[in-house]
């Protein structure tokens, strides 16, 4: 591993000619990503970039940092000691087949209701320590994010356990996490 320290920024970064050819060298050049920004994001604020990200060469790396610096500066900024935790809500139930269109749009429309009201009543009974909060559909359900100060992991993770998933959803939580979903100040 290398680093770059560019226009106010530091960048972490590999030298590699192509990805290896094989599915499990990749997966372990994927896990050793992993490890580094993992042990980055233990000690500061990161702006994890998605694996593999490829450039051609240490002139493009300091052009890119260049034209964002300002950005990732402000972004670093405003993250510093926050982290992202995320909170997937999904229907536990399976989707029944839909007689018509009508009843098709008719159920999603209340699967994705619910789904909302979920999100929403979690977000108003973390509100206390939230920082910030996005949330969007999925194909699977609901994914919330919540921004909050990494001295608040713990009891973020221990309201969640606390809550009760309305009938019919499950909640998944994982985290802390590199706050990813907040690297821009408006939503996504």
């Amino acid at each position: 591993m290398e680093q770059l320290c560019d226009a106010g920024l530091c960048c972490f970064y590999s030298r590699v000619g192509s990805l290896p050819p094989d599915a499990s060298s990749v997966k372990q050049a994927a896990l050793e990503f992993h490890a580094v920004v993992s042990s980055v994001f233990n000690q500061a604020a990161v702006i994890p970039v998605r694996f593999p990200t490829l450039v051609a060469d240490l002139n493009e790396l300091t052009a890119h940092l260049g034209s964002r610096a300002a950005e990732y500066r402000e972004a670093l900024q405003r993250l510093r000691g926050l982290v992202q935790m995320e909170i997937r809500i999904s229907t536990s139930a399976q989707e029944t087949t839909a007689g018509s269109g009508t009843q098709y749009l008719r159920n999603r429309q209340q699967r994705t209701a619910g789904l909302e009201e979920a999100a929403s009543n979690i977000r108003a009974q973390m509100q206390s320590i939230l920082a910030d909060w996005r949330e969007r559909e999925t194909s699977k359900g609901w994914r919330c994010y919540a921004l909050i100060a990494r001295s608040d992991v713990m009891k973020f993770q221990e309201m969640v356990r606390s809550l009760e998933a309305p009938v019919g959803l499950q909640l998944a939580v994982s985290g802390p996490w590199p706050a990813a979903e907040f690297i821009s100040a408006e939503p996504q």
